[in-house]
């Protein structure tokens, strides 16, 4: 088969090209692409499955757009199955062989082609989730055992979950005995909101760290009043800077001018 394709390769890569142009929604696709993906096929005959592995996996690593690599995939199969099929370089009886053996042979590409791609998915989907992780909820540690948590946009449930996963571990990792939780940049405080602010509280109190609620609006202090929330079970403070200042006095250090 491999001798074959390099005998119609050019013949494939213009029927692919062709059919690309009528099938592929106006997009355009390099030449160096379709090259390559006839590479793959020529090495169906190839029963080392370990080579045919990482040839797939050089490919989707070299080109990372799937959705063309779909079409492209049964572009060459069509084109290959064709120029099987107007050749007179085999019997009725072989020719049933020869499709027969490497249909599958194009099968087993096509679906190690597939698998690296949903690998690489895979991968790229968890540095993501890991990405958003640390910067979604950064702690920032300010002075010895003090840190700030600055919250900024909405938060949904699930940045909810990921604020007080960070909360534990960065509280833990700097040895903060003292936690500024700045809302100064989160537009709407509502039930919900207001719930999970309670529980990172809550779950950093169980550590034995304090917390201190900083850039609480006049307007956030209404919402929080009519909501019947208790202000008594944590500490708040209006600024971040008065904040500081009172996690200074709890951890027995004061600001002096020189």
């Amino acid at each position: 088969m491999i001798n074959w394709i390099e005998e119609h390769k050019l013949e494939i890569a213009s029927n692919v090209e062709h059919a690309w142009n009528q099938r592929g929604n106006g997009q355009e696709i390099a030449n160096e692409k379709i090259t390559d993906m006839i590479y793959l096929f020529e090495q169906i005959d190839c029963n080392d499955e370990e080579r045919r592995q990482q040839l797939c996996q050089l490919y989707s690593q070299k080109y990372e757009y799937f959705q063309d690599t779909v079409l492209l995939v049964q572009l060459v199969e069509e084109a290959v199955l064709d120029a099987v099929l107007k050749s007179n370089t085999h019997s009725v009886e072989k020719l049933s062989i020869f499709l027969k053996e490497n249909y599958k042979n194009m099968h087993d590409i096509e679906r190690s082609l597939f698998k690296e791609y949903e690998h690489s998915y895979k991968d790229a989907m968890n540095m993501q989730r890991i990405a958003l992780k640390e910067l979604s909820t950064p702690i920032i540690p300010i002075l010895d055992k003090i840190s700030v948590l600055p919250l900024v946009g909405t938060i949904d449930t699930t940045r909810a979950k990921l604020i007080i996963e960070n909360v534990l571990e960065g509280v833990l990792k700097h040895k903060s005995e003292v936690l500024l939780i700045d809302i100064t940049g989160v537009p709407v405080i509502d039930t919900m909101v207001t719930h999970h602010i309670i529980q990172a509280v809550k779950a950093v109190k169980l550590l034995g760290t304090t917390c201190i609620i900083v850039g609480i609006r006049p307007e956030i202090a209404q919402t929080i009043v009519s909501l019947g929330i208790d202000l008594d079970e944590f500490m708040t403070a209006g600024t971040l800077q008065r904040g500081v200042e009172e996690a200074l006095r709890l951890t027995k250090r004061k600001i002096s001018e020189v």
